[in-house]
C-alpha cells in the first residue's frame, strides 16, 4: 500500500526484491547441490531445504578446509573449483564440481581423516551438523535418500579399492 510519502511502497518493495533474491540463490545453490553424489537422489523440493541452511562463499586457491585429525561440525560441497585431498604428506584425491569431504567426521564425530585444500579459487557450500540432523528430523524421505547415497558411496569406494 502507497503511503503517503512513499516509504511504506518502498520498504515492503525491498523486502519482496530480497525474498526473490534468496530464492533465486537457494535455486541456484539447489542446482550446483544436486551434482553432489550425497544429494544426487534428493528431488527439488529437498535440495532446496538443503540450500536454505548451507553457507557458501567464495574462497581463493591455497585455503585449507579442512585438517586431518581435528574435529568436524560441518561438511563441504565444492560447487567450483578445484581441491586436493591429503593425508599425512601424500595427495590422496583431486576433488572436482560437486565432491563432498567432511561428512564422516560430521555424521561420525570423529576426527577428520585427511586434509583438504583449495587449488583454484572455489565455490564451497558449508553445512553444519544441527542443520544436517534437522533436516534428517524433519524430512524422513530425505533421510532415507541420504542414507542410500552414502551406502552408494561406500559401495563405490569398496569396488575402487585394490584387491
Amino acid at each position: 500500500m502507497l503511503t503517503p510519502d512513499g516509504a511504506g511502497s518502498l520498504a515492503s518493495d525491498r523486502r519482496r526484491a530480497l525474498r526473490r533474491s534468496a530464492k533465486s540463490s537457494e535455486t541456484g545453490i539447489a542446482d550446483a547441490l544436486q551434482n553432489a553424489s550425497i544429494f544426487s537422489l534428493c528431488s527439488k523440493r529437498e535440495l532446496k531445504l538443503v540450500a536454505k541452511v548451507a553457507n557458501t562463499r567464495t574462497v581463493p586457491a591455497d585455503v585449507t578446509l579442512l585438517v586431518e585429525g581435528d574435529t568436524g561440525d560441518s561438511f563441504i560441497v565444492l560447487l567450483s573449483g578445484k581441491a586436493e585431498v591429503r593425508k599425512g604428506n601424500r595427495k590422496i584425491a583431486e576433488l572436482g564440481s560437486g565432491d563432498v569431504v567432511g561428512e564422516l567426521a560430521l555424521l561420525a564425530k570423529a576426527p577428520r581423516n585427511a586434509t583438504v585444500v583449495t587449488r583454484s579459487e572455489s565455490e564451497i557450500a558449508i553445512i553444519g551438523r544441527r542443520d544436517l540432523f534437522r533436516l534428517i528430523d524433519d524430512a524422513p524421505g530425505f533421510s532415507r535418500k541420504l542414507l542410500e547415497a552414502l551406502a552408494n558411496r561406500v559401495r563405490e569406494l569398496d569396488r575402487r579399492a585394490p584387491s
